[in-house]
């Protein structure tokens, strides 16, 4: 008995001092995550000497939102990334990886002219890499690329913009529930999934979705040298294989991302360069602050983001099946 109550005594102390790293740690990469700059180490990959090929990876859906652990977005952090090789004079060229669907209209305009920024004040070459996927706005993103390299079979185009709204206002009416807007003008509760859309509403909506989706087509034919008419002929939203991609001029050549880099090396006006990847530094940190947050989060499955994001209608460059 008396073994078994010091074996408890550890137990809670084990927990308690855990606790305290926890918050420690989190307290940490909380103030470390108040400043503006991202702590990144470089990570050779292969080769040598003084010049530099940069890789840098775009995976999962194109967000300016935080995550659940409050960690810097995807637009942060490839902006930060971007701002690192802009400001190290021994890159001489840059990877870009995209293995994405898309994702919101903004955040992608946002990389995608952080991009461009890049080739006007640095002029390194940019090469693109595909990889399962890069479609929608992972494709927007490819068009800054000087050559773009994808495998036959990645899953890619969706040229276009979707935004979705969702209607509730059958199954309210069934259950005996009525939402009443006391508004401001005539279209200040426009798209409420409480009643249905009206026509003008809908040419509202359509006029948004159309701006954007001709930005989208100039920035085809910009980054493409396509003309407008064939863009236009090619970008109805549907996906293209890698095969066929490249018979629409969409993409350049088939290979991985070791052929990619090949080539950015051969564009780059050096001979031998190492390559290189930006690692976070405070992952560690985020891993811990991301587990204190799942310890003390009332809503783990996370129930309430996924109805949040729902509800919150927004333009995007996405491949939604």
């Amino acid at each position: 008995m008396h073994r078994k109550k010091w074996i408890a005594l550890v137990i809670v102390l084990l927990v308690f001092l855990a606790g305290i790293t926890v918050e420690g740690v989190a307290g940490t990469y909380a103030a470390l995550r108040d400043h503006p700059a991202i702590s990144w180490e470089e990570n050779v990959v292969s080769g040598s000497g003084n010049n530099k090929i940069v890789q840098l990876f775009v995976s999962g859906v194109i967000s300016g939102t935080q995550n659940a652990a409050g960690t810097p977005s995807m637009t942060e952090v490839i902006s930060e990334q971007l701002r690192r090789v802009e400001e190290d004079a021994s890159v001489k060229a840059l990877v870009l990886r995209i293995d994405s669907p898309g994702g919101e209209v903004v955040a992608t305009d946002e990389i995608h002219s952080r991009l461009l920024r890049l080739k006007q004040v640095r002029h390194i070459p940019i090469v693109i890499s595909m990889g399962s996927t890069a479609a929608s706005g992972g494709y927007y993103l490819a068009t800054s690329g000087d050559a773009i390299f994808a495998n036959p079979n990645t899953l890619t185009g969706s040229l276009g913009v979707i935004f979705n709204l969702v209607n509730y206002n059958e199954a309210a009416n069934k259950l005996g529930v009525h939402q009443y807007a006391i508004k401001s003008g005539r279209f200040k509760d426009i798209g409420s999934p409480a009643r249905p859309l009206t026509d003008p509403e809908r040419q509202i909506f359509q006029t948004l979705v159309n701006e954007s989706y001709n930005k989208f087509v100039d920035v085809i034919v910009n980054g493409r040298n396509l003309s407008r008419q064939r863009v236009l002929e090619i970008a109805d939203g549907r996906v293209y294989s890698g095969e066929q991609a490249k018979r629409l001029a969409l993409i350049d050549q088939f290979g991985d991302l070791e052929d990619a880099t090949h080539h950015a090396l051969s564009l780059s006006g050096v001979e031998n360069a190492m390559v290189v990847r930006y690692a976070d530094q405070l992952s560690l940190s985020k891993l811990l602050f991301s587990m204190k947050q799942h310890w003390s989060n009332p809503d783990p499955l996370g129930i309430a983001r996924v109805l949040e994001r729902d509800s919150s209608p927004r333009l995007l460059y996405q491949f939604m099946p």
